[in-house]
């Protein structure tokens, strides 16, 4: 949550920093065109940020019971409501960058990111500058709102059956894996290694891994990562034979340094976990660490190659559930708009459902480019579309209060259904997807502009979402 605060922070720094430049006469230079440029990239990385802040939130409360009499824990409802305070913001710089509105003082830069830094070091952070409540009084307000934007608690079964959705990327996932790891322990089996089981460690390897890197990328880390491992043990322990206790404290530091890494450094982490391995293998495998080693490389190798095999043999993520996750996530979002303009409010279970289907979507954007053996540019023509539901959503959870109107709610209605329809005909941007959009689509709801602009950007997104203004 911390580090959500802090990618907000710097979200909104480079619209202060471009409005002061602007102020000094260089908005016309490089200074203020650097600092608009870099808004759309910590823009990204702030709903990026945000959204998996949700997520950690979400997860910290199953289980516990939080929907019960005593709802949740004090702490967590304090984090709640600082999440609540902070998707605001983010929704107001956003509309200062997509169309030109009030932008983020310097003061609120200042408070996120001293609430970044209390956060860490789990304390309270203090009132926003401008704010109209104390923190108690704060609590007491997001209270009535609480769980939203999460979904209501999902059963066990209701999970499992949104992994096997037709608009999760897990399923051709993990049967990839699965496949891979299958293959490589049946080789193993077969093969006079010396530790059978580190083929499939390479396997899966292979296909998972650090965010934002494809298979091939991944492998290569691993492979470096590796053969450097390999190469650093046995040269230190060439001369020196450990004993237990060097052992147990070499394992251990080794082991210790490489949780701390971010999992994205695939080279790192998989240096520090080599001498792990080869160091316990050693213990109950007296062959020597040179020679263990050199199975190490030889069955790590293998089982790198079987991933890549099994990343070629089935590539990516299927462009249907691609387009699945899409029209799933346009479906339930307008189900709740459609309700909060019929009834001026929307049901717990309308929102969570349409939160559960933006996350997935989510989820898909973020797969894609990992599956991919190729780059496609697929999750740069999905991104628009992402934003564009998120931000409709928090209209629709979050927004001014509209009295109600059935004439709007019906319209809109059938304006999402016909996004819906279009989203799962093709991607976003493709032919397929603009033959099946009606002419002309429904117009959008008077008594809502801020509603309108929203559903105008959706539309663009899928259209042309390499010329989409962000909403």
């Amino acid at each position: 949550m911390a580090a959500a605060f802090r990618s907000v922070a710097e979200f909104t720094r480079t619209q202060v920093d471009a409005a002061a430049a602007g102020r000094s006469g260089s908005g016309t230079g490089g200074t203020a065109t650097a600092a608009r440029g870099a808004s759309p990239a910590a823009g990204r990385n702030a709903y990026v940020a945000v959204h998996g802040a949700w997520v950690a939130l979400d997860s910290a409360r199953k289980g516990h019971g939080e929907e019960g009499a005593h709802g949740p824990a004090p702490r967590r409802m304090t984090l709640y409501t600082l999440m609540i305070r902070l998707e605001v913001l983010l929704d107001a710089a956003q509309d200062a960058t997509g169309r030109g509105g009030p932008r983020v003082s310097s003061d609120q830069v200042a408070w996120l990111r001293a609430t970044a830094t209390e956060i860490a070091a789990s304390r309270g952070p203090g009132p926003p500058p401008g704010g109209p409540q104390s923190p108690p009084e704060a609590v007491e307000a997001a209270r009535d709102l609480w769980p939203v934007p999460m979904p209501p608690r999902k059963s066990l079964l209701s999970e499992l059956r949104g992994l096997l959705s037709r608009s999760s990327p897990d399923l051709p996932v993990a049967l990839r894996i699965g496949l891979a790891v299958a293959v490589g322990t049946a080789l193993g089996a077969t093969l006079p290694l010396l530790h059978p089981a580190w083929v499939a460690v390479g396997a899966a390897a292979a296909l998972e891994g650090g965010p934002g890197q494809q298979p091939a990328q991944r492998a290569r880390a691993r492979f470096a990562g590796t053969l450097t491992g390999v190469g650093v043990t046995a040269l230190v322990f060439h001369f020196y034979e450990p004993g237990t206790w060097v052992t147990v404290a070499v394992v251990t530091v080794a082991h210790a340094v490489s949780r701390g890494v971010p999992r994205s450094a695939l080279f790192v982490r998989t240096m520090l976990s080599t001498p792990v391995a080869l160091l316990l293998v050693a213990t109950v495998v007296p062959v020597g660490l040179g020679r263990l080693a050199a199975f190490r490389l030889l069955d790590l190798t293998l089982g790198l190659v079987l991933g890549l095999a099994a990343t070629l043999l089935l590539t990516g993520v299927p462009e249907r559930r691609v387009r699945a996750a899409v029209s799933n996530a346009v479906t339930a979002t307008g189900t709740a708009v459609r309700e909060r303009l019929r009834t001026g409010t929307v049901l717990p279970a309308r929102e969570g459902e349409a939160w559960l289907r933006m996350a997935e979507l989510w989820d898909m954007h973020a797969a894609v480019p990992t599956e991919e053996v190729r780059p496609t540019g697929t999750a740069d023509r999905l991104w628009p579309a992402v934003l564009a539901v998120r931000r409709l959503l928090t209209w629709t959870v979050l927004g001014a209060p509209v009295p109600p109107a059935l004439d709007d709610a019906a319209r809109v209605g059938r304006h999402m259904d016909a996004l819906a329809r279009a989203a799962a005909a093709g991607l976003p941007g493709s032919p397929a997807l603009r033959e099946t959009l009606p002419e002309p689509l429904p117009s959008s709801p008077a008594p809502a502009p801020e509603l309108g602009r929203r559903l105008l950007a959706l539309e663009s997104a899928l259209v042309r979402p390499d010329q989409a203004r962000l909403p």
